[in-house]
């Protein structure tokens, strides 16, 4: 909004009679609303008809409204009449509630006579709320407001948050607090405060601790006499910081747990003699849980694959390699062919033998097990079908990572190591080496590294590894034999088995 009768920027400009209506009918609505009173209105018509510029006439507006009706709290503008008549109301309610003295309400009352502006009346309505809380942003505080100070402090010195010795001192700041700000902190401060309940939940855990080891007798005494000075929750806080959680302190059933450790790796033969006793030292000066880890962080069992029991090996001979399947991800992909097949692979004889028991029928029995069993084989087959679209991404991620893993592999005599999968009769899988035209044969350690890579993989079943020449396309077949998959299983640990991550 714009105050008052605007010049245009044309100050200088001699006025016309029309521009000194216009101030005048500005100066009318001021008186109306009680902005003005009958003497400055004369005063102001006066210099209206002395006025000579356009200039001169705005000046005589500038601390008026441009129309009739604003309400706007302006701090340049003149106060309305109506207004006035607010403040004093809000201002007679907080002396009401005890917000203002008998003196402050008086001073500030004649003050609002005088108050020409909204920014002096807004002055004098500090800490007063008006309809909106407006002029309150930290209110002075009332009588309701000590009050209820004062209940919060009775009820800490009854629960030990504050000491009889301190109530006085206390009592006095809320009495001679001016703002609610003043009495909430004040009563963040007893809130705050270190009560009989939690200064004696501190002082059981620090009895258990003690009895735990945690703690020894000195210690002991020393973080009592500091609880009993406590005045703060934060304060009793710290003084059991260090007793729970993964980093606590240590007592007598975490050192005898460690010691237990260390001496079952040593009967396991994990640690030879020298190495238990160092770490059983290291245990000796640790102060923390935390610090315990690492003695025994090497000594855990390696994870145990999922096993592959006799209907898994059944399902990938009779249907396909169910270990190449991706994880399932959405409800309709954990319908996959395995579950199916080991429940009616299971459920099928149990009828059949139901049956059997309980209509004493022999032949039934024997034609219901063959109606289930051939048929539900290609149904399986069937269900395989979109398993295996979805084996693919899976399945070629997995050969990528061994072709990856052969390339890092390095020999004097060989200058490339790629996988080439062939499939025929039952999935032949083969290494193919490249070598130096003066290489003599096909070097053991690649051998190996294929066994190993092959082995390592989810590729079922795996008879044997073939490795060819790429120069010459020689070509030798290692088998993978009974003998051969227990030494790999002993050298590089049983086969991952399970969906492909």
């Amino acid at each position: 909004m714009i105050n008052g009768w605007s010049d245009e920027g044309r100050g200088t400009v001699r006025a016309t009679n029309a521009d000194r209506d216009e101030v005048r009918r500005l100066l009318d609505i001021a008186h109306d609303e009680e902005r003005l009173d009958g003497a400055e209105h004369a005063r102001r018509s006066d210099a209206v008809r002395a006025a000579r510029t356009r200039g001169e006439l705005a000046a005589l507006t500038a601390d008026l409204p441009n129309r009739r009706g604003v309400r706007d709290w302006i701090d340049g503008l003149r106060v309305r009449g109506d207004d006035r008549e607010r403040a004093l109301g809000w201002l007679a309610e907080a002396a009401a509630r005890g917000r203002l003295t008998t003196v402050e309400y008086e001073e500030r009352v004649a003050a609002v006579s005088a108050g020409a502006t909204y920014l002096a009346l807004a002055t004098l309505l500090d800490g007063v709320p008006g309809p909106t809380g407006a002029f309150a942003t930290d209110p002075r505080a009332g009588t309701a407001d000590r009050e209820a100070a004062l209940a919060g402090l009775a009820a800490a010195v009854a629960d030990g948050r504050v000491r009889p010795a301190e109530h006085p001192e206390i009592e006095a700041d809320i009495r001679a607090a001016e703002r609610v700000g003043d009495l909430h902190a004040l009563a963040a401060r007893l809130e705050g405060g270190a009560s009989d309940e939690e200064r004696g939940r501190v002082v059981r855990e620090l009895a258990a601790a003690h009895l735990a080891g945690q703690l020894d007798a000195g210690e002991r005494a020393a973080r009592l006499a500091q609880a009993d000075e406590a005045r703060t929750d934060f304060e009793l806080a710290y003084l059991v910081r260090d007793l729970t959680g993964p980093t606590r302190r240590l007592g007598h059933a975490d050192r005898e747990q460690a010691v237990g450790r260390l001496r079952r790796a040593l009967d396991e033969g994990r640690l030879d003699l020298s190495e238990y006793e160092s770490r059983l030292r290291d245990a000796g000066a640790a102060t923390t849980v935390d610090e315990l880890e690492p003695l025994y962080a090497d000594l855990v069992d390696p994870p145990r694959p999922p096993w592959r029991g006799p209907l898994d090996v059944a399902f990938d001979f009779v249907v396909f390699n169910s270990a190449l399947l991706p994880a399932p991800r959405g409800w309709w992909r954990r319908i996959y062919p395995k579950p199916i097949w080991k429940i009616l692979t299971v459920g099928t004889p149990l009828a059949g033998g139901w049956l059997l028991v309980s209509a004493a029928h022999p032949v039934l029995a024997i034609f219901l097990d063959l109606i289930l069993i051939f048929p539900q084989i290609a149904v399986y087959r069937a269900l395989a079908i979109p398993a295996k679209r979805w084996t693919r991404q899976g399945y070629d991620a997995m050969l990528a990572d061994l072709r990856a893993g052969l390339r890092r592999y390095w020999h004097a005599d060989v200058r490339r190591l790629d996988l080439r999968i062939h499939e025929h009769s039952g999935e032949v899988f083969g290494v193919e080496v490249y070598l130096d035209p003066d290489a003599t044969g096909i070097p053991a350690e690649v051998v190996e590294e294929a066994k190993r890579l092959l082995w390592l993989s989810r590729i079922y079943p795996l008879h044997h590894v073939s490795v060819y020449d790429g120069s010459s396309w020689d070509r030798q077949m290692f088998p993978v034999d009974r003998a051969e998959r227990a030494r790999l299983r002993h050298r590089y640990g049983p086969r991952p088995y399970g969906p492909i991550p």
